[in-house]
């Protein structure tokens, strides 16, 4: 009787080598953390110095109020949209159309605090474009990361993406405090237009449209409808994890969120400080310590 062949045994599958900054690897996107955290820092830096110069003029903390408001309703009542919208169209372009708004807007603050012809009504008008920009390039910016480095590094570009941000939210009010000291704060924003020239240059060498890895190839996305968002919603509901951090967000941005950041002029007045301004831009800095510095430890144990 033949002697009964052994089956060959499946080796274990080894653990794929965790890799810090892994996405910081890749050339690519690699230069892309680099110019997004740019127009962040811009961001910031107009946030730093709006917010203050609009207390200096109003003292009004309504209109702070407004800000947080202005910046937050257009990501409630459009997300979906322009979601759809850079699903459908080149990423880039979408992104540099979102960067001339922001530089626009801070051009408009610089041209009417050095005027000095700046009333509530421009202020609100520039704070809902500001915060419709936001909402423009916010899901470009994520298709495109993933275009960049694929499935494999996703997830440490997406947690670079968030710790970029809160460095820039990090050295944005350093910037922002230095720039307001040495040139004015007029004079600070109409320089702050140059700080989102380097996302929009970069958005024409990039050779990547947020679509590349699309698996359905040419298919072209559908267009945005009503039954379309609320199949979406569904879906959604139906994943706990993503409807878990969906709440989770909606909770904190509910009670909390980011209003504090448009106070943070008046509780730097509050504090009685000589220096206001020096007070003010700590207040904004330490916010984000925390958050960068827990995301540059996770990124750097390569999980």
């Amino acid at each position: 009787m033949p002697a009964k062949r052994a089956l060959p045994k499946d080796k274990p599958v080894e653990p794929a080598k965790r890799v810090a900054f892994a996405a910081l690897h890749h050339r690519d996107y690699r230069r892309y953390f680099f110019v997004i955290m740019a127009s962040q820092m811009g961001d910031n830096i107009e946030h730093v110095i709006s917010y203050w110069l609009l207390f200096q003029k109003f003292h009004s903390p309504v209109l702070g109020g407004f800000a947080v408001i202005s910046h937050w309703t257009p990501f409630l009542f459009f997300s979906v949209y322009f979601g759809a919208l850079a699903d459908r169209h080149d990423c880039r372009r979408v992104i540099q159309a979102a960067q001339c708004m922001y530089a626009g807007v801070s051009l408009a603050w610089g041209i009417l605090f050095t005027t000095d012809t700046i009333q509530v009504w421009h202020a609100c008008v520039l704070l809902v474009i500001h915060g419709m920009a936001g909402v423009l390039g916010a899901p470009g910016s994520q298709l495109i990361i993933h275009d960049i480095v694929g499935r494999e590094y996703l997830q440490s570009a997406v947690r670079l993406n968030s710790t970029g941000r809160n460095i820039a939210v990090l050295f944005g009010p350093a910037v922002g405090g230095a720039t307001m000291l040495l040139f004015g704060p007029p004079v600070g924003l109409l320089i702050n237009v140059f700080m989102y020239v380097p996302m929009f240059v970069f958005m024409f060498i990039l050779p990547y449209t947020g679509h590349g890895r699309d698996q359905a190839g040419s298919v072209r996305a559908p267009r945005f409808s009503l039954s379309g968002t609320l199949r979406l919603m569904r879906e959604t509901a139906a994943n706990p994890t993503i409807l878990s951090m969906i709440l989770l967000g909606g909770a904190t941005s509910l009670l909390v969120g980011n209003a504090f950041q448009a106070q943070m002029p008046e509780f730097a007045h509050d504090f009685g400080h000589d220096k206001q301004d020096w007070a003010y831009s700590v207040l904004l800095g330490a916010n984000a310590a925390g958050a960068a510095i827990g995301g540059l430890l996770l990124e750097g144990t390569g999980y």
